[in-house]
């Protein structure tokens, strides 16, 4: 079987991490294809029998950059000419909806953002007209899945876990691991750090492992708070960190279904979660993790208190959330992948 992925740039985040296990998984089988419409920063491996098809269309004029996207697209469609199309993410599904159009590709699109992710309801009816056209959907939460309930075939893939959980001696660390941008809500995050009383922190380390356009502004943040946070910048092999930490801190803004979640669980780390669409979806809350309301930086500050204070408590929750962890093996999702590609080609 040909298969074409399709996304918009290989960068750091959690759409690219999905992407690198998916495609090298297929590729032990199939003939598989990757079209990249702008940058390759290489922070990922991929298998070496993997065709890549580098696109470079940048933005400059939006109108016109979203035009040369979708006739390379197209071009790009021709010329492979795959069994099945699986592309990720709203503007590039929609992209590829419209460069597929006569051409009658298997198209699957994947979600990786909650629904109200888009904030313009323009730009959501664009999309959701858009999946009206698409062989198959993927979506990582039970909100999403009844949201998009005009979508002909629709399928709940959760991310698998990228990473083997080492075993290892935890150590008073406040992890976190993601990238270093305002929807990450980092500053939610540092405000709630200093709202602690500082005895809380003695003898804790607060890393965070990533790297993005905000970085400047959260080390200047942290310095007028008066934190001491160690930025490690990129790490490719985060299995160490999670191995150490103690508590597991995401204050996402907006989170279609966290990666770092699933790995933090699985790493037996207590986690800490934003009441984010993937938040609820992954932590039942005070059993497996603690949620706090999305952006109240008094919640967290309550949340990290009641965990500092607690060596039960970091104890139970850290004990739940990796007692859960096997749904996400990547033998059970990778089944679930194959099964759903196989149903829309014969279709």
């Amino acid at each position: 079987m040909k298969i074409l992925f399709v996304i918009a740039a290989l960068r750091n985040g959690g759409a690219e991490r999905v992407l690198s296990a998916l495609s090298t998984q297929l590729a032990e089988q199939n003939e598989v294809h990757i079209a990249v419409l702008e940058d390759d920063m290489g922070f990922y491996d991929f298998a070496p029998n993997i065709v890549f098809h580098h696109l470079k269309i940048y933005g400059g004029n939006k109108i016109l950059a979203k035009f040369k996207k979708i006739l390379a697209l197209r071009a790009c469609f021709k010329s492979v000419d795959p069994d099945v199309i699986i592309s990720f993410i709203d503007w590039t599904n929609v992209a590829c909806v419209v460069a597929n159009l006569g051409l009658n590709h298997k198209l699957i699109a994947t979600e990786h953002h909650a629904n109200e992710y888009l904030k313009s309801a323009k730009f959501r009816l664009i999309r959701d007209l858009a999946y009206k056209r698409v062989d198959a959907l993927s979506v990582l939460s039970r909100s999403d899945f009844e949201y998009y309930d005009f979508v002909k075939r629709r399928v709940i893939l959760h991310n698998p876990l990228f990473i083997d959980p080492m075993p290892a001696q935890k150590q008073n660390i406040v992890l976190s691991v993601g990238r270093l941008e305002t929807v990450k809500g980092y500053d939610v995050y540092f405000k709630a750090l200093a709202k602690l009383d500082k005895s809380l922190l003695e003898g804790w380390r607060v890393q965070i492992a990533g790297e993005g356009k905000e970085e400047r502004n959260l080390k200047k943040l942290a310095r007028e708070l008066g934190l001491d946070i160690e930025f490690l910048g990129h790490i490719k092999d985060v299995a160490p960190l999670y191995a150490k930490a103690k508590i597991f801190v995401l204050s996402s803004r907006s989170e279609g279904l966290s990666n770092v979640l699933i790995e933090a669980g699985a790493s037996r780390c207590a986690r800490i979660s934003s009441d984010t669409v993937g938040g609820r979806e992954l932590i039942t809350n005070g059993v497996d993790g603690i949620l706090f309301e999305n952006e109240n930086e008094d919640e967290l500050a309550g949340a990290l208190n009641s965990l500092l204070s607690d060596e039960a408590l970091i104890e139970r929750i850290a004990d739940n959330a990796a007692r859960n962890s096997s749904e996400f093996s990547i033998k059970n999702i990778m089944g679930k992948w194959r099964n759903l590609i196989d149903e829309v080609v014969r279709s």
